[in-house]
């Protein structure tokens, strides 16, 4: 008689999770691989064997190449512990996160997020205050969409400008140039996600 018991599926190593990790915030970000080693001053070389999970980063290391793609060094470490198929956040709460954005007056909170076998996405509550500070235009690999709360801005896409305002939506290929360009109020908030699909190293 057959053992009906399930069996356990072996886990990626930590070193693993890690590496896959940094690869995919570094995506996000859109960084190349030399972009990241010049801002983290971390060789080319050493990030590639990090993202491939083949060498045991320092923490300093971690911490370097955290800072220079602008994510929480923690975001790291998320793949290293239990997921459950749902995640829920109760109205007014999110965790707070540091983005490409966060030096130029934007606030990032995030709101959902969700990992399948081949793609996966995050969902950010964003808020966006006068004076917009300048800051070249956001590219990066997947696919966003946006819906406007509160406030009014122009929004950039590729060649197009779109003048945005409450109950507006936008979706978009995020390897465009993309971002808000003037603020019609002093204060902007919407929703948005981005899918972050698994792909070939840049």
């Amino acid at each position: 008689m057959e053992d009906s018991s399930p069996t356990e599926i072996e886990k990626p190593a930590l070193d693993q999770m890690v590496g896959a990790a940094v690869k995919a915030h570094r995506m996000l970000a859109g960084l190349t691989l030399a972009s990241l080693s010049e801002r983290a001053g971390v060789s080319t070389a050493m990030i590639s064997k990090i993202e491939r999970g083949q060498v045991s980063a320092s923490l300093s290391t971690l911490e370097a190449l955290a800072a220079a793609i602008g994510a929480p060094l923690i975001n790291f470490f998320a793949g290293t512990v239990e997921h459950s198929d749902v995640s829920f956040v109760a109205a007014g709460e999110g965790m707070t996160v540091q983005r490409l954005g966060s030096g130029f007056g934007h606030t990032y909170k995030m709101i959902g997020r969700a990992e399948g076998s081949h793609v996966s996405f995050e969902s950010f509550s964003v808020t966006l205050e006068r004076p917009l500070k300048p800051r070249p235009l956001y590219r990066h690999r997947g696919l966003e969409f946006m819906h406007i709360t509160s406030g009014e801005m122009v929004f950039q896409c590729g060649d197009a400008t779109y003048e945005m305002k409450p109950g507006d939506s936008i979706s978009f290929d995020s390897s465009n140039a993309h971002g808000p360009v003037e603020l019609k109020t002093d204060k902007v908030s919407f929703i948005t996600m981005v899918t972050k699909p698994e792909s070939s190293e840049v």
